[in-house]
């Protein structure tokens, strides 16, 4: 028999209406009991409000949420729900979430162990339940009681939660919760399957004394790093957030501002954040200052945040990207620990410690198929060192250390297809796509780590190192100085710099790396004192060592995981982009990058002016930037409502064309090349094409552009030139004619095709995350194609800072063989040096070398007295599956060419030459990685 406890109704239950209960004013008449228990309303713990749902029940009793729900494929898909737990005694029981047709049949079903003490989650969707799940048509959600009569206390329950979390996480109290099961690439949620994994044993093992002195080292210097990085700017705000969050003892837990995940948050609530604040500051305070109350409020706060379910074996709900909010905590755990040492309930804190630092992932090897990578490493990583060292038995930290170092040797490897994590051209992914905003951080923490274990037995082996240096000496490639430019900055593309952290990884790497028995690595230790501006113990040494500041990069840098080239000359850096199947063009989130859609359209940004060089010293400034110009792309000029995202979501369009990329030749020269499309997609034009290319040689840049056509009659297409925030002391330039134009920072640019226009003065924006109006001072240039142009084109030369005679004979120094929608051939007197952008398939049997070429081929060659240095490049990584990530790797593509006469080479076994029956020679190259395959030809003696 049932009845009803109370009569008060919160709210009326409509089928398949989402419900939040509320128990503040009174109990909703919705819920009932058996007749052996008993639910009232209860002050003593609260997960939401002031008050909970408490329920002493016996053995088995019930308690039964009548809500009626029809549920069908979709919904049962969707629909779930959501509720918070306290448990005041461990038990191993569980309680029985039931939902019953109207036969009272049971149709799914799910379990809730309470084997912990205090608050926790319980977060299902009905696709993960248990039972017949054959009649659709509930009634009643019943929850059965344990063996043990007890009590337990619900709140914040919502039913039906109408679209579950994607991200909702298995952990103790619901370890079969496993919605991620076709998402191993998540890491934030799979804490409890790691924590399944096989402990390591220290049984039988004794430490030498090199083993004890290397576990000293490294607690030395993870001591010096916390110091140095404990957060004391809340030393003085830590005491008025605790009063703020009302923490105060209750029953044999706490009460106070609820603490929940990110995504469950109101404006009531707090999220790690707070915690993490409020420890920082607590023990800074105690640390710095002698505090003991600070170190009382400390140990409170972390009980509290214990008590809410931020414990071992807990997922409160969904816990994704935890890691930017708690890596303070571990920097003051590993500073308090003798402390927690000495607390009663030290195992609770150092279990929750250990748990939430994700350490049991490293119990075993690294596994290929990790995708945040760079998000572990950059906010996991530190504590899992702090959590490797914090057990007080030192067998257990020397196990725990060395796991983790194999762990971390082994995930610094190239990662296949477009996995987070570094690639084999120095690029870094994370969100799918190369992506410095968040490899910044991320090759800090690695570098700390090679800090911390430098010369002992856990330093990261040779091999990680070897991968770990690609992405380090990418990175100082597409930075000038600290700075990557906008085309490469995803959501976020006025900011981003390389961090103090990364900067020091270079000294790390430098001293982990002796070549020939050296003290450090000469070209690492160089490369640090370049990009350090100010003086380091780091610094010092290598001086002392006769180590200089390395020069500026110089040459060309093919970053085809990215569809970018990044030309260096003398202080300048040119970045080079575009998008193709693989490669997102841009980041787009709703409320970031809006109108960042162009980012990739070709562009060609010139970034090297600035104390040091920046991208706001370069002339790139969000406010009154007019997001149609990005510099060198070609793109249909819209109102800002309609260049604004159509999306509500996220927005990585990637394009139908494969054709998007670099190449280089002698590391010296390159050309970046694209067959440039719009998706179809709201506000956008389908039918909108165009070829494009750019050719570096010295300090000139040549860019040219044909087939550009679209239908869209209501706004121009244009290329644009620069766009620049005029600096304070510029002055206008008097130039020769209407075709020659100057930017603020000397650049002159020649348009030999196509119709320039320039302005200058006040220019009125938005600003990419708020909408909110800007306005700044520009000078911007670019070619107008007109409205719904047909096969136009373009050609214009970027001279950098030239002399009077470089000016005097731009004109001259180069000579374009073909511009069309077949290929784009340039050839520079200057360095003799031609450059092929071969975007359909190629003939012409009376070209001086190259006759026959592959569609979407890059080929650039150079003829010396007595040989031909020749490259070859298909920038496609011809990934099989096109999708946001995926493991699948890039594969190899076989590129031809045919050139004129009899030649050989030897030295690169993925380049085969063979002679045809003209006479002439065939050349197949095999590319991978979209990296240039290199080789020199020799003329074959008439006498062979």
């Amino acid at each position: 028999m049932k009845y009803i406890i109370s009569i008060l109704l919160i709210a009326t239950s409509l089928i398949g209406k989402a419900e939040k209960y509320s128990f503040e004013k009174g109990i909703p008449t919705q819920f009932q009991v058996s007749e052996n228990s008993q639910i009232e309303l209860s002050p003593l713990y609260y997960k939401d409000g002031t008050k909970s749902l408490q329920w002493d029940y016996q053995s088995h009793s019930f308690l039964t949420l009548d809500a009626p729900l029809t549920l069908t494929p979709k919904t049962e898909k969707n629909y779930g729900i959501t509720l918070w737990i306290y448990n005041e005694k461990i038990q191993n029981d569980s309680l029985v979430f039931e939902f019953l047709n109207e036969k009272q049949q049971v149709q799914y079903k799910f379990s809730f162990h309470l084997t912990a003490i205090g608050w926790r989650a319980c977060w299902i969707g009905f696709e993960q339940m248990k039972g017949k799940k054959e009649d659709k048509n509930l009634t009643t959600c019943r929850i059965t009681a344990p063996a043990q009569k007890g009590r337990i206390f619900l709140d914040r329950l919502t039913f039906p939660v109408k679209k579950m979390n994607a991200r909702t996480t298995p952990d103790m109290q619901m370890p079969e919760n496993n919605s991620l099961a076709n998402r191993d690439l998540w890491h934030w949620c799979r804490l409890w399957e790691w924590e399944q994994y096989e402990r390591p044993t220290t049984n039988n093992i004794s430490l030498t004394s090199s083993d004890k002195k290397d576990l000293q080292k490294i607690a030395q210097r993870l001591t010096e790093y916390c110091q140095e990085n404990l957060s004391k700017k809340f030393i003085k705000k830590a005491s008025s957030l605790y009063e703020e969050c009302h923490i105060e003892k209750s029953g044999n837990g706490y009460t106070g501002k609820p603490l929940v995940a990110p995504d469950e948050k109101t404006s009531q609530d707090i999220t790690w954040q707070y915690i993490e604040n409020m420890l920082s500051g607590f023990a800074a305070d105690y640390l710095k200052n002698g505090n003991d109350q600070a170190k009382e409020l400390y140990f409170n706060t972390f009980r509290y945040a214990i008590n809410q379910g931020f414990a071992y074996g807990s997922g409160m709900g969904t816990n994704h990207h935890y890691g930017y909010q708690t890596r303070q905590i571990y920097i003051s755990a590993w500073l308090m620990r003798n402390e927690i040492y000495q607390q009663p309930d030290k195992k609770e804190i150092l279990d929750m410690l250990t748990y939430w630092s994700g350490i049991q992932e490293t119990r075993k090897p690294y596994k290929e198929g990790r995708d945040e990578l760079l998000d572990t490493w950059h906010t996991l990583l530190i504590p899992k060192v702090v959590a490797a060292l914090l057990p007080e038995k030192e067998t257990e930290q020397m196990c725990q250390m060395k796991q983790l170092s194999e762990w971390l040797s082994t995930s610094l490897c190239f990662t296949p297809g477009t996995l987070g994590g570094i690639k084999v051209d120095g690029t870094a992914f994370h969100h799918g796509g190369f992506y410095p905003g968040y490899t910044t951080g991320a090759l800090g923490a690695v570098g700390s780590y090679i800090g911390f274990t430098l010369d002992t037995l856990y330093q990261i082996s040779p091999t990680g190192r070897k991968v770990f240096r690609t992405a380090l000496e990418g990175m100082r490639n597409y930075c000038n100085l600290q700075e990557w430019s906008p085309a490469l900055g995803g959501r976020h593309p006025f900011s981003g710099r390389m961090e103090k952290s990364d900067i020091e990884a270079f000294a790390k790497l430098a001293l982990a790396e002796k070549p020939e028995g050296k003290e450090f690595d000469p070209q690492l230790a160089s490369d640090y004192l370049r990009l350090q501006t100010t003086s380091t113990p780091s610094g010092e040494f290598f001086r002392s060592k006769g180590c200089q500041p390395a020069s500026n990069p110089e040459g060309f840098f093919v970053f085809n995981y990215g569809s970018a080239g990044i030309y260096r000359y003398q202080q300048y850096m040119i970045t080079l982009k575009g998008y193709n199947t693989d490669v997102w063009g841009a980041e787009i989130y709703q409320k970031d990058n809006r109108y960042g859609r162009y980012q990739s359209y070709g562009a060609v940004l010139i970034m090297g002016n600035g104390h040091p060089v920046s991208r706001k010293g370069s002339g790139f400034k969000e406010e009154g930037w007019d997001w149609n110009r990005m510099p060198g792309t070609t793109t249909i000029h819209l109102p800002f409502e309609l260049l604004d995202s159509p999306l509500k979501g996220t927005n990585m369009a990637r394009s139908k064309e494969n054709f998007s990329g670099s190449t280089s030749l002698e590391g010296k020269y390159g050309i970046f090349a694209m067959k440039l499309m719009e998706r179809e997609l709201k506000n956008f034009t389908p039918d909108f094409v165009a070829r494009k290319s750019v050719a570096c040689f010295g300090n000139r840049i040549i860019c040219l552009g044909s087939g550009i056509s679209n239908s869209n009659v209501n706004y121009p297409t244009e290329t644009t030139l620069f766009q620049c925030a005029l600096p304070a002391k510029y002055q206008p330039a008097v130039l020769e004619d209407s075709c020659t134009l100057r930017d603020p920072f000397g650049n002159y640019f020649y348009i030999q095709k196509g119709k320039p226009h320039q302005t200058e003065g006040l220019q009125h924006s938005f600003h990419n995350k708020s909408r909110k109006a800007t306005e700044g001072k520009f000078l911007t240039a670019w070619i107008d194609h007109g409205k719904a142009p047909q096969n136009a084109e373009y050609e214009y030369l970027i001279l950098l800072r030239p002399t009077e005679k470089e000016r005097k004979e731009a004109r001259q120094s180069y000579i374009i063989k073909q511009q069309d929608c077949q290929a784009h051939i340039v050839f520079d007197k200057l360095t003799q040096v031609t450059a092929c952008s071969f975007f359909e398939s190629y003939q012409n049997a009376k070209a001086d070398l190259i006759q026959q070429a592959d569609a979407e081929t890059l080929v650039m060659y150079k003829k010396n007295e007595s040989d031909i240095q020749l490259s070859i490049c298909s920038p496609n990584l011809n990934i099989e599956e096109k999708t946001y990530t995926t493991s699948q790797p890039s594969r190899p593509v076989v590129k031809q060419i045919t050139i004129k006469g009899k030649w050989n080479s030897t030295g690169n076994p993925q380049v085969k030459l063979q002679t045809d029956k003209e006479g002439n020679t065939l050349i197949q190259a095999t590319c991978q990685h979209g990296q240039p395959q290199e080789i020199t030809l020799k003329p074959v003696s008439q006498t062979e």
